[in-house]
């Protein structure tokens, strides 16, 4: 069976009340942001809330943090399926007359192309490499990116659409802010909106409850399933 073919990429970005949201596409170029990945899966806090004992804290290379962006994201994520894990950053200051138009149908989240985003980002992007990083925040297909194989005996899957990941990770500086809950509720809105996904799946380590509050703020409920066979929570939403 030939692999699939890749989805397109265009450039864009989301911006929110407080944030500006980058898909790794764009973000993995960003030395700032790079640094930012790195310095998350070196923090022993960062690591044992997100992860449990499934990965633990080391420092990674400039170069091993590309790698792992450009493997696993990008290259399992955004290429078959055109969605996948966003730098996520403070807005940066700028006079009203220079922000982009809204041009999405909600008042919170703007999709950023074209003359707007070159604007936005500067020559070669260097706008986006002083935006101060705070974590990321994704989407993928869970059916074949973080599930283990089906076995027989395993019930059907319904359509990837329906089984659509959603991830995040911020540093510990700012957890209780909300601004988890606001990337992750403007990721999801692209992704219904520009991808016409119909449901979202998230997993959680029991121990995580601050993470289990944000699910449940964004309207997950738990699910009852165990999609990925292991002492984890499930939650749908």
């Amino acid at each position: 069976m030939s692999p699939p073919a890749e989805v397109p990429f265009d450039d864009f970005v989301l911006l929110t009340p407080r944030l500006i949201i980058v898909p790794t596409p764009i973000a993995v170029s960003l030395s700032s942001y790079r640094a930012l990945y790195s310095d998350l899966h070196a923090d022993v806090a960062f690591c044992e809330m997100a992860f449990g004992h499934h990965l633990p804290a080391q420092r990674w290379s400039d170069a091993k943090t590309r790698d792992v962006v450009q493997q696993r994201d990008i290259g399992r994520c955004w290429k078959p399926r055109g969605m996948g894990d966003f730098a996520v950053g403070r807005r940066m200051a700028s006079p009203p007359e220079s922000d982009p138009p809204m041009q999405g149908d909600s008042s919170d989240l703007s999709i950023i192309r074209g003359q707007y985003l070159v604007r936005l980002a500067g020559p070669d992007n260097v706008n986006f490499e002083n935006i101060k990083w705070i974590g990321y925040a994704g989407v993928r297909d869970a059916t074949t990116t973080s599930m283990p194989a089906r076995e027989p005996g395993d019930p059907l899957l319904p359509s990837w659409r329906e089984m659509v990941e959603l991830r995040y990770g911020f540093s510990p500086e700012v957890w209780g802010t909300g601004v988890g809950q606001e990337a992750a509720k403007s990721v999801m809105q692209w992704a219904v909106r520009e991808r016409g996904v119909l449901r979202f799946i998230a997993e959680t380590e029991r121990e995580n409850e601050r993470s289990a509050k944000v699910l449940k703020k964004l309207g997950f409920i738990p699910s009852g399933t165990n999609y990925w066979k292991e002492p984890k929570d499930v939650c749908k939403g």
